[in-house]
């Protein structure tokens, strides 16, 4: 009996040594409660997105819509630099590999900057948000439909990215909207005391925005086609361009201040001396204005002072040559009649 129970302790001795083995060990590889763990570091959640856009006027669109909790960076800012030639540097490339959020314009207009995307970055597209596809127009950001269609995408985009600013980006997105909602009655009330407006131009920049404001394009179809296809365009298409000019089939001649050349050099000086305004446009905004709305707002407000000069340009030039014609047969009011009765 004696050995039985000596056995049964032995056993028993043995089991309270391999718990008290184990606790230890489970207590030296437990974490203190109060560690945060990784995914809960108040360092990453509070840390900006960082969006890189392919055009200062999107990157400023990111920035209007972000705030402070994102960080933007444009890689062309340049108001003289053509963007189709453009040629990132190594800089850009790294900016692009460490993105959270690229922006690109699309529609071939900026293909090198999908060449260099970060794994798992978010990625958006203003022309496959629209659906615009290479050949389109690809001036998308005077298009109000695009504004409203990549305001609504890159929110989502912010959201998925840090959803504990949700409610800080959606109020951020009504604010945008007042302002663009602003924008666009505006347009409405131009086209509204502008009907039947006609504009032309040396190169299809600001057709979107030409449009929504109510303008007909009365460019010649053979320069225009010539001029979306980068090529030089016919001498009868330039003659054609010319006499719509001296013709004064437009109001207003819009000229792409970033393709100049010794054809639209000539347009415009033609424009000038018949009396028609000429609005210049870039390709990129302008570093005097800080939102892509800002910007357009000050173009509207260019044409809208162009046309009403032009119109009463024209309205005195009508005038008088009424008056000459007048006077050839009738005597002026300051003639005393009866002097002109002998």
């Amino acid at each position: 009996m004696k050995q039985l129970w000596d056995h049964v302790t032995h056993v028993l001795g043995m089991i309270i040594a391999v718990c008290m083995v184990c606790a230890i060990g489970a207590c030296g590889a437990a974490k203190p409660r109060d560690e945060p763990s990784p995914s809960s570091s108040p360092t990453e959640v509070n840390k900006p997105i960082t969006v890189v856009a392919s055009l200062n006027q999107w990157g400023s669109f990111a920035k209007n819509l972000g705030g402070d909790n994102v960080e933007v960076t444009s890689l062309l800012n340049s108001t003289t630099a053509d963007a189709h030639d453009f040629e990132p540097t190594a800089a850009d490339v790294a900016k692009l590999e460490k993105a959270d959020l690229v922006l690109v314009n699309g529609a071939g207009y900026d293909t090198w900057a999908d060449k260099t995307l970060a794994p798992g970055a978010e990625r958006i597209s203003v022309a496959e948000t629209v659906g615009a596809l290479n050949g389109d127009n690809p001036h998308l950001w005077f298009s109000k439909d695009a504004r409203n269609a990549v305001a609504k995408a890159l929110i989502d985009a912010f959201i998925r990215l840090r959803p504990a600013e949700k409610a800080t980006f959606n109020e951020q997105l009504k604010v945008w909207q007042a302002e663009e909602d602003k924008l666009e009655q505006t347009m409405k009330e131009f086209a509204k005391n502008h009907p039947d407006i006609t504009y032309a131009a040396t190169e299809n920049i600001a057709y979107y925005l030409m449009s929504d404001l109510g303008f007909t394009d009365a460019t010649p179809q053979g320069y225009a086609q010539a001029a979306a296809n980068e090529s030089e365009p016919a001498a009868a298409d330039i003659n054609d361009f010319q006499q719509v000019l001296r013709d004064h089939d437009v109001s207003l001649l819009v000229n792409n201040a970033q393709e100049s050349n010794k054809t639209t050099q000539e347009l415009v000086q033609i424009a000038k001396a018949e009396s028609i305004p000429v609005l210049d446009v870039t390709e990129q905004m302008p570093s005097d204005m800080d939102t892509l709305v800002n910007w357009i707002a000050s173009l509207i407000q260019q044409i809208d002072q162009s046309v009403k000069g032009e119109h009463e340009n024209d309205a005195t030039g009508k005038a008088e040559q009424s008056g000459t014609n007048n006077g050839d047969t009738q005597p002026s009011p300051s003639a005393d009649p009866a002097k002109t009765a002998q």
